[in-house]
């Protein structure tokens, strides 16, 4: 609309600066050439249809003009930009003589005014078709626009996006009322605009307060524009609220991830070469969040940088992020796939502290922490770090979306986690003792967590080297019915533990263990299986070796069968623990195994998974000591006793 003003302004008041100088000829006579003048430079029709005529004003020149109407070119949908049944305007004579119009007041009664941007970019406001010429200062000014019962319409097909506007002025400004389509999204806006309007003007603010709502996503703006054409500079108090944060990207072309439902309130700031949204505070899900994000627009693609808060962080909240807040199709890991094509609008830097996280019972987090950066298509999470059950667990998260299809690499560091904290719902654990560390190493492709997982390779691998557990849960882990009975006479105590080690290693999705054992003063487990994070089944077996044995004891293996969502645990009555001690042993000294290395930055020598391995080796060294003194003594001739000679 601003645009096609000033044409307008330009088109009729440069015609009626004319007319002033021939007032007294009689105006109705210039019409005519007027017209053909204007239509013979633009190429397109310019008509009077009514009365132009003088209006009387004691300080500037002021002129009439009934039914005036300026065409669109030919390839335009609509016949005319712009009608009216009247425009007056009043307009300074001084800045004539430096080749300026300045005009102090402009009155359209009834306009219609038809803005189009067709899908090669060609804009029909545009006259000029040098594009250097349309770059100057425009040599028109307008004051003060007033109007009664206006409509506007734009229409952008590149961009699809298709707005009709009412538009009426009233003493303090301008009221609209706006309806139509934004990147096929329903859009809705109402609001009030200040009564200055200087079309290039780079220095006078320009007062607004309106509200919108583009689809989902609602906006509240209460402030001012400068150089209102091209948006030079904006301040102003924002409320934005919407369903997801990802629904932004139709509205700004720039990716936001996946969110809960939302709501903001902050102060935003444009300039010519940044947007910034600072000292925001609000809502999203049940999770608070505040902080300042800006966006630089210079550059190959813009580039967002900030820091964002959240005093209390619902965890579920995060669920949208990686896709779990909706049921998955084949299980419980994520499926919701990520949009890399998306990745490619916008490089970033940004960090997020949660300090407190709502969580259920079972789950012990406590901490968030991370560096979030895009650069190329290329996500990174460095560093990454949530604390888990009194430790934490940390350490880099890439995903490459450069292709279509996502390369994730992920490398955390398991330190400390407290035994008792990891099952706080396990009333016979919260006074167990001991650290839990490991190492997740996984490289995997897919656009979603779970097809991530599925084709994953890598090393998972914890440990604990030392520590205190239930004597009761021992007990009934190695099912000796005696020592449960015995535990519940005389009451818990704890019991130490040797050394656990939990280490698989993991191709195309599926981990195999390396190692499984849980060594304990009352019951060795050891174990073995897989577990398949394609299928999202697992089949693992573990074996209790009761070191007190017990006539009570059930001395069967336990197994832990079925999908994530529903697994069974059973035992093998009456079979006795078909892999003994030395199969376990093969499995410690496995030199594959992921925990090896961090054993060494533990207690070193002292370490009691360390003297574990020693021992497993020195055993697996003489039972192959003995096979080959075995096999020897098999094959070397027996000497005849002298006797027999």
């Amino acid at each position: 609309m601003r645009s096609a003003l000033k044409w307008t302004a330009w088109l009729v008041l440069a015609l009626l600066v004319v007319l002033a100088l021939f007032i007294v000829f009689g105006l109705n006579t210039l019409r005519g050439p007027i017209t053909r003048a204007v239509t013979d430079a633009t190429g397109r029709e310019l008509r009077i249809d009514g009365d132009l005529q003088p209006v009387w004003s004691w300080v500037h020149p002021r002129f009439r003009a009934e039914k005036v109407s300026f065409a669109n070119p030919g390839w335009a949908a609509e016949d005319y930009m712009f009608t009216a049944d009247v425009v007056e305007a009043s307009v300074s004579l001084l800045p004539l003589f430096a080749g300026r119009v300045n005009v102090p007041e402009l009155h359209l009664e009834r306009p219609v005014v038809n803005l189009e941007q067709d899908a090669e970019g060609r804009k029909n406001w545009v006259l000029e078709k040098d594009p250097e010429k349309q770059k100057k200062e425009s040599r028109v000014r307008i004051e003060q626009l007033t109007l009664d019962e206006g409509r506007l319409r734009y229409d952008d097909a590149g961009r699809a996006i298709s707005v009709e506007a009412e538009l009426a002025t009233d003493e303090t400004g301008i009221a609209f009322v706006a309806t139509g389509t934004y990147q096929g999204h329903e859009l809705e806006a109402e609001g009030h605009a200040g009564e200055v309007l200087s079309v290039r003007d780079e220095s006078t603010p320009f007062p607004i307060r309106a509200q919108a709502r583009v689809g989902d996503t609602r906006a509240k703006v209460d402030g001012s524009i400068t150089g209102l054409a091209e948006l030079k500079r904006i301040d102003a108090k924002v409320e934005l609220s919407g369903k997801s944060l990802s629904q932004l990207y139709d509205i700004v072309k720039v990716a936001f991830p996946e969110t809960k439902p939302y709501s903001t309130s902050g102060r935003l700031i444009r300039d010519a070469t940044s947007v910034r949204y600072e000292n925001f505070t609000g809502k999203m899900g049940e999770s608070d969040i505040a902080g300042t994000i800006q966006v630089d627009t210079v550059g190959e693609r813009p580039f967002m940088r900030g820091e964002l808060v959240s005093e209390m962080l619902n965890f579920v909240d995060l669920g949208m992020l990686v896709g779990t807040d909706q049921p998955s199709k084949k299980g419980v890991l994520p499926d919701r796939p990520f949009e890399p094509e998306r990745w490619n609008s916008v490089d970033a830097d940004v960090t997020i502290k949660a300090g407190t996280i709502k969580r259920p019972e079972q789950l012990p987090i406590d901490k968030l922490s991370a560096r979030i950066q895009m650069k190329d298509r290329v996500l990174t999470l460095n560093p990454l770090e949530f604390g888990v059950a009194g430790g934490r667990l940390a350490g880099p998260v890439k995903l490459d979306g450069s292709k279509d299809t996502i390369r994730a690499d992920v490398k955390m560091r398991v330190q400390g986690l407290k035994l008792a904290q990891l099952f706080p719902t396990i009333k016979e654990n919260r006074a167990s003792v001991g650290d839990l560390g490991g190492l997740v190493d996984l490289v995997g492709s897919g656009n979603s967590v779970a097809r991530m997982l599925g084709s994953a390779n890598g090393k998972i691998g914890l440990f604990m080297d030392g520590g205190e557990v239930s004597r009761f849960l021992m007990e009934l882990v190695a099912m000796d019915l005696w020592g449960v009975a015995r535990v519940k006479l005389k009451g818990d105590e704890p019991v130490p533990i040797r050394c656990a080690i939990a280490d698989f290693a993991v191709k195309d999705g599926l981990m195999q263990t390396n190692a499984f054992v849980f060594d304990t003063a009352v019951v060795n487990v050891e174990g073995g299986g897989v577990i398949s994070l394609k299928n999202e089944e697992m089949n693992m077996k573990l074996d209790p070796k009761p070191k007190d044995s017990s006539v009570a004891s059930l001395n069967s293996p336990l197994y832990v069968r079925g999908r994530f969502d529903d697994p069974k645990v059973s035992p093998d009555v009456g079979k006795l623990a078909a892999k003994g001690v030395g199969a376990i042993v093969m499995g410690v000294v496995n030199p594959l195994l992921a925990v090896l290395p961090l054993f060494k930055e533990g207690k070193g020598e002292n370490s009691n998974c360390a003297q574990l391995i020693a021992q497993a080796r020195a055993s697996k060294k003489k039972a192959a000591s003995s096979d080959e003194s075995a096999a020897s003594g098999a094959t070397k001739p027996r000497r005849r006793p002298q006797s027999a000679r």
